[in-house]
């Protein structure tokens, strides 16, 4: 977690694992940093997802906004005026 880049999330994929180390909130969670958990999760079923997106490509669409548009992009995201994800582009 320490290591994770603001705004990154670390999933924690696994049938069994050791217990998790305690967490230091402002060492570890702070800026936005993300803990998941996924149940049911096997390197079999990891292989699997990752064969069908390669024969699948996934899509995303993408609506930029001007950086000084941030208040915009906020409130549509809110109202779900969104397909996809707002991306703030630098002026």
């Amino acid at each position: 977690m320490a290591a994770l880049d603001r705004g990154g999330t670390l999933a924690v994929a696994g049938i069994h694992l050791t217990d998790i180390p305690t967490l230091n909130y402002q060492q570890h969670l702070f800026q936005e940093r993300n803990l998941r958990s996924v149940t049911a999760n096997t390197r079999a079923d990891g292989l699997a997802y990752l064969a069908e997106a390669t024969r699948h490509r996934p899509t995303v669409h993408v609506q930029p906004y001007p950086m000084d548009q941030a208040p915009t992009a906020l409130a549509d995201l809110a109202a779900d005026r969104i397909t996809g994800v707002a991306v703030l582009m630098a002026d």
